[in-house]
């Protein structure tokens, strides 16, 4: 008896041990499995967050200057959290995490008919020979080949002075102007200009001419469109950024990355209007 009683305490212990072992094992594997469910909900709600970033431009009639400063959104993206980030980039401005979050890169591709964008006409800021700008990887190229033009422009002239000009650019360089049309183009300048002294850019970025803007004459405005470092050519020029800004796009088409759910590319189109 006292052998069976052992027996059957033992058998009891092992089951008691057997019990306990599984309720462990089940809580463990519940603990799992919530912790797994908890890291997928955040990362669906780190995706949605992302994705939230960009939505925004996913419709008709976005603007150029929205379209301008999504463009540098991208490119800040892709160095810092994507493939296209650069480790140890003599570029000490850049961050190297897009190595560590290895993230896919974002694209974004627009049209643009730039000779819609002209005066005249002519095009002497958008002279790229092509209708079709793909923007990516860590370097946004379309920007950088107006970029430093339009910072020299700015600072030559003042903002506020260009955008007076490119406003009213159709009274102040008239076609084939009578003699009172000469006179109202230089006082359309002169009321224009909110600096006493403007300095006039170079096509090869130099400063050109400094010019007192009180003694501008109508021989200084009608130099052509043409002529490096001319008043004409710069307002020209100018002209083609504000007009770029002012364009409207459509959100055409977005692709996303079958794997994370992220955007990965956008595409516009410019739908030939202004505002």
């Amino acid at each position: 008896m006292e052998n069976a009683s052992k027996a059957l305490i033992m058998a009891g212990s092992v089951l008691i041990g057997l019990m306990i072992i599984g309720a462990l094992l089940l809580m463990f594997t519940n603990l799992s499995n919530y912790q797994g469910e908890k890291q997928e909900g955040k990362t669906d709600s780190q995706v949605v967050e992302f994705n939230n970033q960009f939505a925004t431009y996913n419709r008709e009639d976005v603007r150029g200057s929205e379209l301008y400063s999504l463009l540098n959104r991208v490119i800040s993206y892709n160095r810092t959290q994507s493939t296209a980030g650069i480790r140890n980039s003599s570029d000490t401005t850049w961050a190297d995490e897009g190595q560590d979050l290895a993230y896919e890169p974002m694209e974004i591709e627009f049209t643009l008919d730039v000779s819609q964008l002209s005066a005249d006409n002519t095009n002497r800021l958008f002279t790229r020979n092509t209708n079709r700008y793909v923007v990516s990887g860590n370097t946004n190229e379309f920007e950088n080949t107006i970029k430093d033009t339009i910072s020299k422009l700015e600072s030559g002239y003042g903002t506020a002075t260009l955008t007076n000009l490119t406003t009213n650019i159709t009274r102040i360089f008239p076609t084939n102007p009578s003699e009172d049309q000469q006179n109202n183009a230089v006082s359309a300048f002169k009321s224009a200009c909110k600096k006493k002294t403007i300095t006039t850019v170079k096509n090869d970025g130099n400063s050109g001419t400094t010019y007192i803007v009180d003694n501008i004459t109508w021989n200084d405005l009608k130099t052509s469109a043409d002529t490096s470092g001319s008043i004409r050519n710069n307002i020209y020029k100018y002209y083609e950024y504000v007009q770029f800004k002012r364009a409207h796009f459509d959100c055409v088409d977005v692709e996303y990355n079958q794997n994370t759910g992220r955007i990965t590319k956008m595409k516009f189109e410019f739908t030939g209007e202004f505002n």
